[in-house]
């Protein structure tokens, strides 16, 4: 029988620290002493989601595959049938080096027509970062270039990212913030870390620790010359460092209308939200805010 548990999750809601994750990541696994120049590392750690990995529906399903290939937009029909491959998509995913690979997702851990997005079949473990909504909200809204009041609702509903198909991208089911975190925190058949982006903040070296702890306990991953490779970590991902990154050589992952490493800072929501606003968020999340200590 083959083993096809091969996959480490990034997990996480738009815009709450997947990059700078991913990134401490790359300083670990990929790089000699933890020294990052450019962002195009990044790379090592890739969507799994992405058209061309879904090519080989063509030889199972025409119909489907047509369903999937020609539309223009993802809708209902178009995502209940991608899901009938979500999984045969991951076993069929290819380790260049090593036994295991990384990949990022935004996708909710969801269930469409008894398909999970992923399941222990498929994954070794995976890392999930959350950040408080309010300050989501703030930094998604510049993003996408949509109002406060339009990104408050977008985190409220269930939505999928990205329904229009562009290039290579497939579609991200990300459902509501709460729910997101949820789908996730459900998955317990397989090892998991859930950090923060504030604990990040606040003491990167200790969540890096973390990070070692997790792949060591679970996985007997040892990772050579930790010290050096955490203090050059610390400081080629400091938030000035990675804004001079992108200024300078630009970063695929940003947005039309926005720089992607903007500000990097928590409660900015305390001065740049209204009463009102405040309350919609705390009341919509309330119990995994206080679950998170956010509230």
């Amino acid at each position: 029988m083959l083993d096809h548990k091969k996959i480490f999750w990034i997990s996480s809601y738009p815009r709450s620290g997947n990059t700078w994750l991913r990134l401490i990541l790359c300083g670990l696994f990929f790089t000699k002493d933890g020294n990052l120049e450019n962002l195009d590392i990044l790379k090592k750690i890739p969507k799994l989601d992405s058209l061309n990995n879904f090519e080989f529906i063509k030889n199972i399903s025409i119909n489907d595959y047509n369903i999937i290939f020609d539309a223009k937009n993802y809708d209902e029909k178009t995502l209940i049938t991608y899901s009938k491959y979500w999984i045969e998509a991951q076993k069929r995913i290819q380790i260049k080096e090593g036994r295991y690979s990384f990949f990022k997702t935004h996708n909710a851990r969801i269930k469409l027509k008894k398909n999970y997005y992923t399941n222990e079949l498929t994954t070794c473990g995976f890392i999930y970062i959350s950040r408080d909504p309010r300050d989501v909200v703030l930094s998604y809204a510049k993003h996408m270039n949509t109002d406060i009041n339009f990104t408050i609702d977008f985190l409220s509903n269930n939505q999928i990212m990205g329904n229009k198909k562009i290039n290579n991208r497939m579609p991200e089911i990300i459902l509501n913030w709460k729910d997101h975190y949820r789908s996730w925190k459900k998955f317990t058949i397989v090892p998991s870390l859930f950090l923060k982006y504030e604990d990040l903040l606040n003491d990167i070296e200790k969540e890096i620790n973390k990070i070692l702890i997790f792949f060591n306990t679970n996985f007997n991953i040892n990772i050579n010359n930790k010290k050096e490779k955490i203090n050059n970590i610390i400081k080629s991902t400091s938030f000035i460092k990675l804004k001079k990154i992108e200024n300078k050589y630009g970063f695929f992952e940003k947005s039309e209308f926005s720089n992607f490493f903007r500000i990097g800072k928590k409660n900015q929501w305390v001065n740049k939200l209204n009463q009102n606003q405040k309350n919609l968020i705390e009341q919509s999340f309330k119990e995994q805010m206080i679950e998170l200590k956010y509230l």
